[in-house]
């Protein structure tokens, strides 16, 4: 089971109106296990949620974000991405006025209905993938 981490440090002086994002290269599959780390500090003034392409997919209610100070959220339920997607985004913004770094780790699952031979055929297809392309960007989660 793929498993990704990435960390995105957003500037001060930003607003809802002007958000940040990360781009998050993944598996296609089912999206679960979403962990989300605010360090000290934020003050609740850096917020943040999750999307695929323009889908708010956590929170569940697009009007909101999550907003911590020191609290690490866990997220257990699934999502089944789009097959074409193959990426998410953490999208936010930091009002306040230094800068603050938000961690983030999810898996995928992959469909029950492959069989154990297509599920390597895909492992190994997402690992070529990485290699040839996403290398630099990869599970490294920094934003280049």
């Amino acid at each position: 089971m793929p498993h990704y981490s990435y960390e995105k440090t957003f500037a001060p002086g930003h607003s809802a109106g002007d958000p940040e994002e990360l781009e998050m290269p993944c598996a296609w599959g089912i999206l679960t296990d979403v962990v989300i780390a605010f360090r000290f500090g934020t003050d609740r003034t850096t917020h943040v949620h999750i999307d695929e392409v323009l889908h708010q997919i956590f929170p569940t209610n697009p009007e909101e974000t999550y907003a911590f100070d020191g609290y690490t959220l866990t997220i257990s339920d699934k999502y089944e991405l789009l097959p074409a997607t193959r990426k998410i985004y953490l999208r936010g913004w930091n009002e306040g006025d230094y800068p603050h770094t938000v961690a983030v780790a999810f898996k995928i699952e992959l469909p029950e209905r492959y069989t154990p031979a297509e599920q390597a055929i895909i492992r190994l297809a997402d690992l070529w993938e990485q290699v040839l392309f996403g290398a630099a960007k990869g599970s490294s989660g920094k934003n280049r």
